[in-house]
């Protein structure tokens, strides 16, 4: 008789079950633990007195994951029958596990305030990284010899044993601070602290630092009320802080402390948050070695967030905090959460490096991302990880400037990666679906289990000559673009004077007078609206597809009606969601198929997301699950072409 613990678990990434697997090695625990791609399974001999002890122990070591879910235990006589996932070893980049934190501001250890603290199971391994197989010959590491007690380490610690990137205070990576006059080394317990100390000071008294981070140079100060903040991101050093300042519900703070620590939009609630970023904000938990200790002695220097701008090295700063060592940064992640549902905008960190288990012989490369062959399976990750392809077939992202000079190379779009990718993840490969990509411009898709088809493509949108395109609409168009002119003549004007390659959001939010002008920055806007339902944009068609210069007139309309801008960008989304929704059951209808896939970062909006839902629940709707359903899925989809 087996006692079974199982732990709904969505991702095929192994670091949760190795920090139980070695957690099980300290305590001498005899066990079996298998990973499926929806679950970890923990089987016990029934009769052993040490699993309640070992569990409890347990909910100690493990770190909160947005992919974790409800736990569940039971007896059975036979051992469990499952798919499990194959356990290969890459390189992960998310925050540290409890132990490395512990870890880190013991000040009895030798990583006290060291931020490049990992284990085999956690921290930022991809950024020092430099090909594979992933050792410490191929990384930037390479030349730092450990001491002889990280040697024992790796030889005993379950946790690092045959660790790679193992290095401490001793024998690791030296920190320096320069404020333009002079330069401070960390190199030693008290420097180490010394250091971040003196940073947090300086952002308190609203100096600017400049720091290099394994995700790259970031630049933190404390943000004042009518500076523009919309680009920056929102750092919490103190969680308190999130229920002070923030309106959330539950699944929003689980992710933003989670192992994998996500860029969240997430809406304000003090009148303090809302002077400074507005009726929502792009929030962070510390994430690395270098932004926690930070964060530490912000909360020490009476500080419970802070801002910062993802930067260069050559920014301008009161102080830099930098160190020697090369590493290849990784853009964040950001996370859209709906309730139950969550799936990752857009972005690099936690998703890449993936690993798909198929012998296809073809290299896909999308995006700077490639999917390359790697003893029988595929590995993704950036391109220039990879030192030699050898394939019989490669396909490339129309637009991409790479070119391989294979003799099998085509090019494919990316609402086709994008539409194979989840497709794929939900082992759908060959049966029929609809697809919907919606980016800069909406896409409604047919996947007849060989090739996708573009079956509504969008109408082009000239943006140099779209007042000219308005006017032409119907009778009394010309009226509108003269009235809007009158009230609006500098708006007017600067939308007049555009030209090349502006995307239809670009204009709507120019024309709204966002501060962010861009999608996200309507996306922001629309939650800020408080109201039960919006008004109607016109999104009718012209030939059987969405009519770009209407919307823009029905936009104007309003505008010069007075409606608010909160409401205006709400009804986007909310007529939108009317839009895709009546298109798609047209093609449901015709093509005797229940699945629908949805791709692009423009469908990462909770108005749009909710009338989809509200109109199509009874669909089998289909996110991507583990990759991006942004660009970056692309280079996933590119495999099963």
């Amino acid at each position: 008789m087996y006692f079974i613990f199982e732990m709904a678990f969505t991702s095929n990434k192994p670091y949760l079950t190795n920090l139980i697997r070695a957690y099980a090695i300290e305590q001498s625990m005899k066990m079996q633990i298998l990973q499926t791609m929806e679950k970890i399974i923990l089987v016990f001999e029934k009769e052993d007195e040490k699993i309640e002890s070992f569990l409890l122990g347990l909910d100690e070591r493990l770190p909160a994951s947005i992919f974790l879910g409800t736990s569940r235990h039971y007896f059975s006589d036979t051992l469990p029958q499952v798919q499990e996932i194959e356990m290969v070893h890459a390189p992960l980049n998310i925050s540290l596990c409890p132990t490395c934190q512990k870890e880190m501001f013991d000040v009895s250890s030798s990583r006290y305030y060291y931020p490049f603290t990992s284990c085999n199971s956690c921290g930022t391994q991809h950024p020092f990284m430099t090909g594979y197989p992933f050792e410490r010959a191929n990384s930037t590491m390479k030349f730092l010899v450990p001491c002889e007690s990280c040697e024992a380490e790796r030889r005993s610690n379950p946790l690092r044993k045959d660790y790679p990137l193992i290095s401490c205070i001793e024998c690791g990576i030296t920190l320096k601070m320069n404020d333009g006059k002079s330069e401070r080394y960390a190199n030693d317990k008290g420097s180490f602290r010394k250091l971040f100390e003196v940073s947090a000071a300086a952002i308190a008294k609203g100096k600017r630092v400049l720091m290099k981070t394994p995700n790259g140079y970031r630049l933190f100060f404390k943000p004042e009320p009518g500076k523009k903040l919309a680009e920056t991101i929102l750092l919490i050093a103190d969680a308190k802080a999130l229920n002070t300042h923030m309106m959330m519900v539950t699944q929003e703070f689980n992710a933003l402390l989670s192992i994998e620590r996500p860029i969240v939009r997430v809406s304000t609630k003090s009148d303090e948050m809302k002077a400074l970023y507005g009726s929502t904000a792009l929030t962070k938990y510390p994430d690395d070695g270098m932004t926690m200790l930070l964060a530490r002695e912000l909360m020490n220097a009476g500080l419970s967030y802070i801002s910062y701008e993802e930067s260069e090295m050559d920014a301008k700063a009161d102080f830099l905090v930098d160190f020697d060592l090369p590493v290849s940064f990784q853009k964040d992640s950001r996370l859209f959460i709906n309730q139950d549902m969550k799936f990752f905008i857009g972005g690099e960190r936690v998703v890449f490096p993936a690993v798909v288990n198929t012998h296809k012989d073809v290299v896909s490369i999308a995006n700077d991302l490639a999917a390359v062959p790697v003893n029988g399976r595929i590995f993704i990750d950036a391109m220039d990880r990879f030192e030699s392809m050898q394939t019989s077939r490669v396909n490339i992202l129309e637009g991409e400037s790479f070119s391989t000079g294979h003799s099998n190379e085509r090019r494919f779009e990316q609402w086709k990666g994008s539409m194979l990718s989840v497709l794929a993840e939900h082992g759908k490969i060959g049966e029929k679906a609809v697809g919907i990509h919606f980016d800069s411009a909406l896409y409604f898709l047919y996947y007849n289990g060989k090739e996708v088809i573009n079956v509504v493509p969008p109408n082009p949108f000239e943006a140099d000559s779209m007042f000219s395109h308005i006017a032409q609409l119907r009778e009394g168009s010309d009226r509108l673009v003269e009235n809007y002119k009158a009230h609006f003549p500098k708006i007017y004007a600067r939308l007049d004077a555009l030209s090349g390659d502006v995307d239809l959001f670009t204009v709507t939010a120019i024309m709204l007078e966002l501060k962010d002008e861009s999608f996200e920055g309507i996306s922001a806007e629309a939650l800020s609206f408080l109201g039960k339902g919006g008004i109607q944009i016109d999104t009718h068609v012209q030939d059987n597809r969405f009519d770009n210069y209407a919307f823009l007139a029905s936009i104007m309309s309003y505008l010069v009606a007075g409606v608010e801008t909160n409401l205006i960008c709400y009804s986007i989304y909310e007529s939108f969601g009317d839009y895709i929704s009546e298109i798609s059951s047209q093609l449901i209808a015709k093509t005797k198929t229940r699945a629908v896939t949805l791709t692009g970062e423009t469908l990462a909006n909770q108005a749009l997301y909710a009338r989809i839902q509200r109109h199509m629940g009874m669909r089998e709707l289909l996110f991507p699950k583990n990759f991006p359903v942004g660009k970056e899925c692309a280079v996933h989809g590119g495999i099963y072409l």
